[in-house]
């Protein structure tokens, strides 16, 4: 297999399409980008995902005894985030292959029902309020985004993501309404004045609670609008959980929780170790961090704002017995690998959302480590996305 991206991405679809036919739950699921193969069994979509992923890491050279995908235990109203689009009148989630037409969506299986009701709310009142789509062509309009976070309790976090301008007086109407709906407990302005499209922004202000807490396994963890969590209700405390445990972290141990975001791995570790450093780029995760661990009563995890490559760097060779990293889709990259080998922990957990970029980070790694368990899940269903647990040991 060609080690490309689309190359995976086609392999993937082709696999799942020729699966079993079934009748899609959603109206929407032919034409949305939000679901490519809702009407194909499920069984049969995860078993395509382990057999692609089973020969993309077979052609890295990273071979392992069997290669299973974890599937979710729902496959629908399984999201912790959801971004809707507002664009010329119509609220919903982009075409198939289309980025610039946007499907108006009557209903959505991604997240449970009332969460996208609050959510389709919010935007018609906004467009009572006067205020106007945002055209992704002309760049004109100031409602760019309608975004829910939910967790595994059903609360809602709703996020208006705009332009610049508007008033707080006409943002304070629309968070009474978002308010107002079931389940919502926070509403948040956030303004993204640029030209990217991104339902990102800054902070302008918020009404209700600020975080949305999310329970993990033994921890609560508070997120807030523009914060990273794993995207599948259902699965990532499995995920969280498998990760934890593959680290085999002891009490006199310290530990490395890399891209550790709000710290949901960090303080699973820290309960364990004698101290874990959540690294972590963006300082408003930090900051969340810092607060998670206060409030699960977790006083050796250490949160730290810092690249991830210059937090290596100023490592000594042997100082992390255990890491454990949960990088973006881009990877682990050649600098942060070879820093790995040069530190030369006892153990490493790599959790990527991106098969590709792991098998060229574990062809890097194996020149010292070798692969001892390679796990895929399915936390994203009816897409071409698989997510993976490779837990790496030091070679003799």
């Amino acid at each position: 297999m060609t080690l490309t991206s689309k190359t995976l991405r086609k392999a993937i679809v082709d696999r799942a399409l020729a699966g079993q036919p079934t009748s899609p739950l959603c109206p929407h699921a032919r034409e949305c980008g939000g679901c490519a193969f809702q009407d194909r069994a499920y069984a049969d979509q995860v078993a395509a995902k382990a057999a692609v992923s089973r020969e993309l890491y077979a052609s890295g050279g990273i071979r392992v005894d069997e290669f299973e995908v974890v599937p979710s235990p729902n496959p629908f109203t399984y999201r912790t985030r959801m971004d809707y689009v507002a664009t010329k009148g119509r609220f919903g989630l982009r075409a198939r292959g289309k980025f610039n037409y946007i499907i108006e969506l009557t209903t959505c299986h991604l997240i449970p029902p009332e969460a996208f009701t609050a959510a389709q709310a919010v935007w018609r009142r906004a467009g009572k309020l006067g205020l106007p789509d945002y055209d992704i062509r002309t760049h004109s309009g100031f409602l760019r985004y309608v975004v829910v976070r939910r967790n595994p309790n059903d609360e809602l976090l709703i996020a208006a993501v705009t332009a610049a301008g508007g008033d707080e007086a006409t943002m304070a109407a629309l968070a009474e309404t978002a308010l107002a709906q079931p389940g919502v407990v926070g509403f948040h302005w956030l303004v993204n004045d640029t030209l990217t499209d991104l339902s990102f922004g800054e902070p302008r202000r918020h009404w209700g609670v600020a975080e949305l807490a999310m329970r993990i396994g033994e921890m609560v963890c508070f997120v807030g609008p523009n914060t990273f969590f794993q995207n599948n209700v259902y699965l990532a405390e499995r995920l969280i959980g498998d990760a934890v445990a593959a680290a085999a972290v002891e009490p006199t141990m310290r530990a490395a929780d890399l891209y550790g975001g709000v710290g949901a791995i960090g303080l699973h570790l820290a309960r364990r170790a004698a101290s874990v450093d959540c690294v972590e780029a963006v300082a408003d995760s930090v900051a969340l961090a810092q607060r998670n661990a206060i409030a699960n009563g977790v006083a050796n995890l250490h949160p730290i704002c810092a690249d991830t490559l210059e937090y290596l760097r100023s490592q000594p060779a042997g100082s992390l017995p255990v890491i454990v990293a949960d990088p973006p889709r881009t990877g682990l990259g050649p600098q942060v690998c070879q820093e790995l080998l040069r530190i030369g922990s006892q153990r490493m957990v790599y959790v990527s959302c991106n098969p590709l970029t792991q098998v060229a980070d574990l062809q890097i790694l194996t020149t010292a480590y070798r692969v001892i368990s390679l796990r895929g899940y399915d936390m994203f269903p009816h897409t071409p996305h698989v997510e993976a647990i490779a837990v790496l040991e030091r070679a003799a």
